[in-house]
């Protein structure tokens, strides 16, 4: 039973069930957002990722949705540059390449349709026991996250 209390053990279950906690929300899209530029600083690239969602909050609020909801870590590349990993929900029928298009100002995208099976959530969970991990998530989350029940396995040791 070494698995369960060592730390290495511990670390790879609390991934799991954070990437299962974050399969509740009913999310629409699974996001990449890369960095043209050798070196982006964390705060200039915080505001060209909200210049982004405010752009995709404006397009929800058009078509009469609520203000989307989100999930977002940081990762830093090999060349030392950050990019973002996100979940995005409440996006409705928006167009997903549309969006893609507007980040490409400043790098590269991926806005892909969100598929359950395919492990987004947890690829996006494991940032939780990263020492440069940085995550963010929307306000509005918590109301996602009530909606629908979570059924993991949460065990204090």
């Amino acid at each position: 039973m070494a698995w369960r209390t060592s730390p290495q053990g511990l670390m790879r279950r609390a991934r799991n069930e954070f990437g299962a906690w974050l399969s509740t929300p009913q999310w629409d899209w699974y996001t990449t957002h890369t960095f043209r530029a050798e070196y982006v600083s964390p705060k200039e690239a915080d505001r060209h990722w909200y210049s982004w969602l405010n752009s995709l909050c404006l397009a929800c609020k058009v078509q009469g949705l609520d203000r989307p909801f989100y999930f977002r870590v940081v990762e830093y590349q090999d060349r030392g540059t950050l990019h973002f990993h996100s979940l995005i929900g409440g996006v409705g029928n928006i167009r997903r390449l549309l969006f893609k298009d507007f980040w490409e100002l400043n790098g590269f995208a991926r806005v892909e349709k969100y598929e359950p099976n395919k492990g987004a959530n947890f690829y996006v969970g494991k940032y939780l026991t990263k020492a440069d991990g940085d995550i963010r998530f929307s306000h509005n989350l918590k109301d996602h996250l009530t909606k629908h029940s979570y059924s993991g396995n949460l065990e204090v040791l």
